[in-house]
């Protein structure tokens, strides 16, 4: 099941990370689009999907080194 999180939340648990910082870093695109989305004013992440981001990514960067 999908867990949806305030993006106060993501930035202050997960990420550890100025709302400020995240919203450049999002806009920036160091952060996938698909994981925000707004339901009426407030701004959520999904948390699996984050979660499974970070997964692909350090599998890349693993096969990354491998190869070297």
């Amino acid at each position: 099941m999908t867990e949806l999180i305030t993006f106060k939340d993501f930035c202050k648990n997960i990420l550890k990370a100025n709302p400020n910082t995240v919203k450049t870093w999002k806009r920036r695109g160091a952060l996938p689009q698909n994981i925000f989305f707004k339901i009426g004013g407030t701004l959520y992440v999904l948390k699996d999907s984050f979660e499974k981001w970070m997964q692909d990514k350090q599998t890349m960067k693993g096969q990354y080194n491998d190869s070297i």
